[in-house]
């Protein structure tokens, strides 16, 4: 299989960023809810809003990847699935969840690496010996 492109690759993340904001503003109205109101500054609630805004995204990925063969939401309607030279792991998709968004953060210099590299490959995918690949 052929490693996927930079533009698949990003369209599917902006449609599984839109559904990982979704949950993020389910979970949120569903303590609001169960709060009767905004929670207070370092209140429990405030600390598991926290926690759905920061761990929300690595675990709808690691969900995935790892029940979905390798494919999220996105990456089902754009034809591509993550690949992994050894056994897929929680550790190797908690890793690449990590390097991809600090690929994003430093202004996506780890996706752009895309173009650079004969085999497609992120830095995400080098630092945790896995690839994107299309599939038919």
């Amino acid at each position: 299989m052929e490693n996927s492109g930079f533009f698949k690759r990003i369209f599917s993340l902006v449609y599984d960023s839109l559904l990982i904001l979704g949950i993020i503003f389910s979970l949120t109205l569903l303590l609001v809810f169960l709060n009767g109101g905004a929670p207070e500054n370092g209140g429990i609630i405030d600390l598991l809003q926290l926690f759905v805004t920061i761990f929300s995204g690595p675990i709808f990925y690691s969900y995935f990847w790892l029940v979905n063969d390798g494919q999220t939401v996105g990456m089902q309607a754009w034809k591509i699935k993550l690949i992994s030279e050894e056994k897929l792991t929680i550790r190797i998709c908690l890793l690449r969840c990590a390097f991809s968004t600090f690929s994003f953060l430093f202004f996506g210099l780890g996706y752009l690496y895309i173009f650079f590299n004969e085999e497609k490959k992120s830095l995400a995918d080098l630092a945790t010996k896995t690839r994107i690949a299309k599939i038919n």
